[in-house]
């Protein structure tokens, strides 16, 4: 389970969430990827499809949870991926408890082979139950001061919640930005060099525009490839993708 981060509001978690969970799917992975932006939630957009039925829907549900009920309210994308929607309405967020978040995971991860959350901005309990369900952190920065500032605060609260740093992937979206900032200061910014560099592209807001994950409406860009070789992290040598794989989260004092 890959729980996309960053503090920072339109950093491109939504773009990293879909471009990565599509890139899996088409390496034959069983994928689903949870929209979890209960209020402002994007995924639908990024990926094309109509939000039939959502995460609100399931919890307003009668009965309990088990994965053939989980699976009825995903809607699958053309490349193969399953898509938990999020609420199409802020105020249907508030139906959404911690305590279903943990079910509802522990049974996509029972089914699938990755389950990718893609995060609202910020450390809320919803996000937090997320990151403790997790066995991967993807997080998500842009070359910029405000953005490198909150990604550092990031992973030095992921430090202090006791996540093993070995789990935790670096993506700087937008590496190529003529901002004042050069790409070898990042490291001396945040304390660790970034794991992909995704370069500007001007496909990648008409891909939004579209429906089309640029993984697939333009495979042999840049920012195509960042996204795949991403994608080749986690389905690499020495690295679990099986959906019972041990948690990265461990908390301090119970090593």
């Amino acid at each position: 389970m890959i729980c996309v981060l960053g503090p920072k509001g339109g950093t491109g978690k939504t773009l990293t969430s879909c471009n990565l969970s599509v890139s899996l799917a088409k390496r034959g992975r069983k994928v689903a990827l949870v929209d979890l932006d209960l209020q402002f939630g994007d995924v639908g957009l990024a990926l094309g499809l109509k939000p039939e039925r959502t995460i609100y829907d399931l919890a307003k549900s009668a009965g309990s949870l088990d994965a053939d009920k989980v699976d009825d309210y995903l809607i699958e994308h053309p490349s193969g991926l399953h898509v938990l929607m999020g609420p199409t309405r802020p105020d249907q967020a508030a139906a959404i408890s911690v305590e279903f978040l943990r079910e509802v995971y522990a049974n996509l991860r029972s089914t699938h082979d990755f389950v990718v959350v893609d995060t609202a901005p910020g450390f809320t309990p919803e996000v937090i139950a997320s990151v403790d369900s997790s066995s991967h952190i993807c997080m998500v920065g842009m070359l910029d001061s405000l953005s490198l500032k909150n990604t550092k605060l990031g992973l030095e609260t992921l430090e202090l919640m006791g996540y093993d740093p070995e789990r935790i992937r670096l993506v700087l979206n937008r590496s190529d930005t003529r901002v004042g900032i050069a790409r070898d200061e990042v490291e001396a910014i945040i304390a660790r060099a970034p794991d992909i560099l995704v370069p500007s592209d001007r496909d990648i807001p008409r891909s939004f525009n579209e429906g089309v994950p640029i993984v697939s409406s333009k495979a042999k860009s840049e920012a195509a490839h960042a996204f795949m070789e991403l994608a080749a992290l986690y389905v690499g040598p020495g690295v679990p993708s099986n959906g019972t794989q041990r948690r990265g989260l461990r908390r301090r004092g119970n090593r």
